[in-house]
């Protein structure tokens, strides 16, 4: 059975669209303006880059006085079971505008097997959405940290401390609220993630052809000694030892 009924996208300047309601979710995008968007008699306002998920059966309309654009798409899905609408913001990168804006382009192209297409791209948004719920509890200063960690993982220039600079809280009380979110410090979850990363290439060595000191830049260390020191104490090896390791395992499972 298919997961996706309709995709459409609002590409001219929209003031208002009448109040409505849908058999099916609904996902409303929207790329440009501002305004607001009522919901069984609660008006919530939009900007851009905001995503609402109105379940079915939900009077709804949107209106802005300088006008709005938006993507939107119509979908049956069981795993869906909120009894209220969802406001979310698109992560920094605007993962998700990516996601719908490819939707719409297979909707429309209506390729060789377009419906599955369909289908897996909606799955992709369904997890999306739900990661963004999560994050909606997340404290704004320690996602922006985690993604300028994230988005510097390979960069050996990077200095964790500039991003520390940007959040406007003292240090102690930043440091122990991000802890609470990761388990982790600032620091020590950048180094997981550049060894955690390391690992990816290492297994890949073979194909990629890439050496150690390679490696190491590849997962953010300028210092080639430093990278061995580092990777040791966080698996108790040396990358040559660690990557023998994993290759006499991987035999051991043949």
């Amino acid at each position: 059975m298919k997961k996706i009924n309709q995709v459409g996208y609002l590409y001219e300047n929209t003031y208002r669209v009448s109040l409505h309601t849908h058999d099916y979710w609904e996902v409303v995008y929207y790329t440009k303006g501002h305004g607001f968007v009522e919901i069984n008699n609660e008006v919530i306002d939009f900007c851009e880059h905001d995503v609402f998920v109105i379940p079915p059966g939900i009077p709804h309309s949107d209106y802005s006085d300088t006008g709005f654009q938006n993507y939107n798409y119509t979908f049956t899905d069981d795993n869906f079971n909120h009894l209220t609408y969802m406001k979310l913001h698109d992560t920094e990168n605007n993962d998700v505008l990516t996601i719908m804006a490819q939707l719409y382009h297979e909707y429309i192209i209506k390729r060789k097997n377009y419906q599955n297409i369909l289908d897996a791209l909606h799955v992709v948004l369904y997890h999306y959405i739900h990661t963004l719920i999560d994050e909606n509890d997340s404290n704004r200063f320690v996602t922006m940290v985690i993604n300028e960690i994230i988005n510097n993982i390979s960069n050996p220039y990077y200095k964790i401390q500039d991003t520390l600079k940007k959040v406007n809280l003292t240090p102690d009380y930043f440091r122990k609220l991000f802890f609470d979110e990761t388990g982790k410090t600032p620091l020590q979850y950048l180094t997981h993630k550049r060894i955690s990363y390391a690992k990816d290439l290492l297994r890949l060595q073979s194909h990629s052809g890439l050496s150690i000191h390679e490696i190491s830049w590849n997962a953010g260390f300028s210092d080639n000694y430093y990278f061995s020191r580092v990777f040791k104490k966080y698996t108790g090896l040396s990358p040559k030892g660690w990557l023998r390791q994993e290759s006499e395992k991987k035999k051991t499972e043949e």
